[in-house]
């Protein structure tokens, strides 16, 4: 469905799980330097506080809110959403960069399962959660989900059958979330990194060629436009994000 006048107002509202974080935090950025409004539910302090430091005048504006919430639990992030959609209106974009990698074990070696648990927990619960809620709090004119799929689904590796069982899910979700939105003018999208270039990447992976990285201000300039009216025909994909790695 192509987007309506409403779609062009500014600021629409988002909600970005997982702000926090290092691909988290460079969507917060690139949506406040595009005028929207950005919701950053979190349970770290030091993480809310580091948002509160880097954009100070968008806290002192209204445009940034930072809310304590657990955005693998639905009542939280419903009551969340309540409170937003109160004080900004609909939701348009719902978006999660929530997730965790933890690699190295066989699946013989899965003997009670709770590596599986958390994997799953961090990487397709919070999906779900994130997308089902915002989606029950968008208005009339739309909305955009945008999730964080793994090149892992396409080509596994041994010993992340957690990982990438998850991160399966979520490109499901994401496949599934198009089928069901169809003619709602809402839409359903992941991207799919491989090596983000971070300071911790690099630390841990030395000898790599780095400049064939992609910067985490790069994936997240992808995220903005999936969840922009523009991006209205696109819904049900998996974007690499891998540039030259």
């Amino acid at each position: 469905m192509p987007p309506t006048e409403y779609d062009h107002e500014r600021p629409r509202t988002a909600l970005v799980a997982g702000g926090g974080g290092v691909l988290g935090g460079a969507v917060v950025g690139v949506l406040l330097d595009r005028g929207e409004r950005v919701c950053v539910p979190w349970r770290s302090p030091s993480e809310a506080d580091r948002l509160r430091d880097r954009h100070a005048d968008a806290l002192r504006e209204g445009r940034l809110r930072l809310s304590e919430c657990d955005v693998a639990d639905g009542d939280q992030v419903a009551a969340l959403l309540d409170v937003l959609r109160a004080d900004w209106g609909p939701l348009w974009l719902a978006c999660s960069t929530v997730g965790g990698w933890a690699g190295g074990t066989p699946v013989a070696d899965l003997h009670d399962l709770a590596l599986f648990d958390r994997m799953m927990l961090l990487n397709l619960r919070t999906a779900a959660v994130v997308a089902g809620e915002g989606l029950r709090h968008m208005g009339p004119a739309g909305g955009r989900v945008v999730l964080v799929g793994s090149r892992t689904v396409s080509v596994p590796a041994g010993g992340q059958a957690a990982y990438s069982a998850a991160k399966a899910g979520v490109h499901s979700l994401v496949a599934t979330l198009a089928e069901e939105l169809r003619g709602t003018g809402r839409t359903a999208n992941a991207v799919v990194p491989k090596v983000i270039d971070t300071p911790e990447n690099r630390a841990s992976m030395p000898d790599a060629d780095h400049d064939r990285w992609v910067p985490a201000r790069g994936i997240a300039k992808v995220v903005a436009w999936l969840g922009s009216a523009e991006s209205w025909p696109v819904s049900g994909a998996a974007i690499p994000v891998y540039g030259d790695s």
